[in-house]
């Protein structure tokens, strides 16, 4: 199935001291690039995570964004450093043997004093740490990959269509390409003519088309071209990631219509060409979102 390389999911999941919110993002990219802010200090989670991610996607730039809200019922405890206290109190009664200070200590004084009183509150094992994360990872990438997938699908309608459009040009470079051979065998044979007697007439001219066909022969270009288009066809059904390949068809296929241009001798053909070309990059466009 065709993929689009953009898209948005979102899973949330919730622990009995957390919520955990993680938001996906994901835009073109050559290959697969994974950029996460977790908290610093959920390390192994975040390489978890980035696993996970490449396990399901293989192409694009995913931007992982996880946030962390405290659950209001959660128990918590004051945790008194009273060692701190102490050396704080030491450096007070220094501090007033030369200058003056109150002896009382208020609850705002030991609030200021940092690290004095330390907030905790129950943590939260590897494993379920890991649990929570891996089930908010997988909920944000099924939304993220069925968005993909519902663009990739209009992706191929557009490609397909465009696919059909290139074919009709084709099909007029293969009709007008027989037409440059017959047109050059007509203005030689006037030219010829004015030169050259009736005994050899026939050889030279027979001899100069020959050359001037093998020049302009272009069979090969477009029996390429219609292999090209029926590998096209059959990748757009395939499951996997097909964006590298689609997006190496349509490098060959410009080769061809290059190839094409560059033999044409014929006016109508030339347009053709043109046409061909500027369908074929819009194309092209169209694939560089495919996964």
């Amino acid at each position: 199935m065709v993929r689009s390389m953009t898209g948005f999911g979102r899973g949330v999941t919730t622990t009995r001291d957390f919520q955990l919110t993680v938001e996906m993002r994901s835009v073109n990219h050559r290959f697969l690039e994974i950029h996460a802010k977790f908290p610093k200090e959920w390390l192994e989670a975040e390489i978890f995570a980035k696993k996970l991610i490449s396990q399901a996607l293989s192409r694009g730039k995913i931007d992982v964004m996880v946030y962390v809200k405290d659950l209001e019922n959660v128990e918590q405890s004051i945790e008194i450093n009273w060692s701190l206290i102490e050396a704080y109190r030491k450096a007070k009664e220094q501090l007033a043997s030369k200058v003056p200070l109150e002896e009382k200590w208020t609850m705002q004084e030991l609030l200021s004093l940092e690290q004095a009183l330390v907030q905790e509150k129950p943590q939260l094992t590897p494993e379920d740490l890991l649990c929570a994360v891996e089930k908010a990872i997988t909920q944000a990438l099924e939304q993220l990959i069925q968005m993909r997938e519902r663009e990739g699908q209009e992706l191929q309608d557009v490609v397909v269509q465009y696919k059909e459009q290139l074919m009709e040009q084709v099909k007029q470079i293969r009709s007008f390409s027989s037409l440059a051979v017959e047109k050059y065998r007509t203005r030689l044979l006037e030219r010829i003519t004015e030169v050259a007697n009736g005994s050899l007439l026939e050889d030279r001219l027979l001899a100069e088309v020959a050359i001037f066909a093998e020049r302009v022969d272009i069979t090969e270009e477009l029996d390429r071209l219609d292999s090209h288009f029926n590998q096209l066809e059959e990748t757009l059904q395939e499951t996997i990631s097909v964006g590298r390949k689609l997006d190496f068809l349509m490098q060959e296929i410009h080769r061809e219509i290059n190839t094409i241009g560059s033999k044409n001798q014929s006016t109508e053909a030339a347009i053709a060409v043109v046409q061909a070309k500027t369908i074929l990059e819009k194309m092209r466009e169209q694939v560089q979102n495919i996964e």
